[in-house]
């Protein structure tokens, strides 16, 4: 019985505070994130748990959080920026000529906006890879630090759409003409 509860025990500090799997779903960050497999089982992805509440993040990486608007809930977005950042609240793929023309316009999410915002201190913009149908930041505005819950460091299953995201930023910095720098992702 003891070497039960000390294996628990171990697992939980574990699972808490290092690694720990989790399923995720929707359509809001393909094709970075496979949606379902086969018959409907989730993706599994492999989360840093040392990323808790922020702590070392930057713009690119891919974070689990608790959704701010429906708690106990996870979601996974992509950061697109940190405290200080400013960000341009633009929906992609939308025109001038497409503003009032979209087919349910009491959703929020799916209105056209057109702001340029400053993150707060002690939060972060995050946003899905797939824009035109992602609930992210645009909806719910700058996502508190305090609600991360960790950095998603691979996808682990479905075996045929396993990758690693690595320790790093998605993002990199390389020497652009003129000696600015450009963002590309990895």
């Amino acid at each position: 019985m003891l070497k039960c509860a000390q294996i628990g025990l171990i697992g939980h500090f574990f699972i808490k505070y290092f690694y720990c799997i989790a399923s995720t779903s929707g359509v809001s960050m393909l094709p970075t994130l496979p949606h379902h497999y086969g018959r409907g089982f989730p993706p599994l992805l492999l989360v840093s748990m040392r990323h808790r509440y922020g702590r070392d993040v930057a713009v690119g990486d891919i974070i689990v959080f608790e959704h701010p608007m429906q708690p106990r809930q996870r979601a996974c977005k992509r950061i697109i920026g940190m405290p200080g950042d400013l960000v341009c609240v633009v929906t992609p793929g939308k025109r001038d000529e497409d503003v009032g023309k979209e087919e349910d316009p009491s959703k929020e999410f799916t209105t056209f906006r057109d702001d340029m915002i400053r993150v707060p201190e002690g939060h972060c913009w995050v946003a899905g890879d797939n824009l035109d149908w992602s609930r992210d930041s645009r909806l719910f505005g700058p996502l508190p630090l305090a609600l991360v819950y960790g950095k998603v460091l691979a996808v682990i299953f479905p075996f045929q759409d396993a990758k690693w995201f690595g320790w790093r930023s998605a993002l990199r910095d390389v020497a652009g003409s003129g000696g600015e720098p450009q963002w590309v992702s990895l």
